[in-house]
């Protein structure tokens, strides 16, 4: 995987910036956020953010989950829970906030439609 990889599933999930979202840029002149900003919004949404470098496969993993929990790898991954290997510390970053979003995007649209499917079956009662 590359960093341009990690930057457009980031794009594709739907994360916008916020006022504080400090930028770095691609060489084709795109942006993404900094692994200060990709942190930052972890935190924000109640989230640790663990981000390290292994020496023996020269490759990034990227862990998280609920502040306060013990980050775990092997966790099964939710829409709170984790896990990505990158090639650099950057790429590890943004490609865990595209799968964030990416994870919490499908659970909103699971809650949505069990919701219209609940009010369907109410509804033909």
């Amino acid at each position: 995987m590359r960093l341009e990889y990690a930057v457009d599933r980031l794009s594709e999930s739907g994360w916008c910036p916020t006022s504080d979202t400090h930028f770095e840029t691609l060489p084709d002149g795109r942006k993404y956020p900094s692994v200060a900003s990709v942190q930052h919004d972890f935190a924000r949404a109640g989230l640790g953010l663990s981000i390290k470098h292994n020496l023996m496969f020269s490759c990034y993993r990227a862990t998280w989950g609920p502040i306060g929990e013990q980050l775990d790898p092997d966790t099964t991954a939710d829409q709170n829970h984790g896990t990505v290997v990158a090639a650099c510390e950057r790429e590890a970053a943004v490609y865990a906030l595209a799968q964030l979003h990416a994870a919490r995007a499908q659970h909103y649209l699971a809650a949505m439609s069990d919701s219209v499917n609940g009010s369907a079956a109410l509804t033909h009662s």
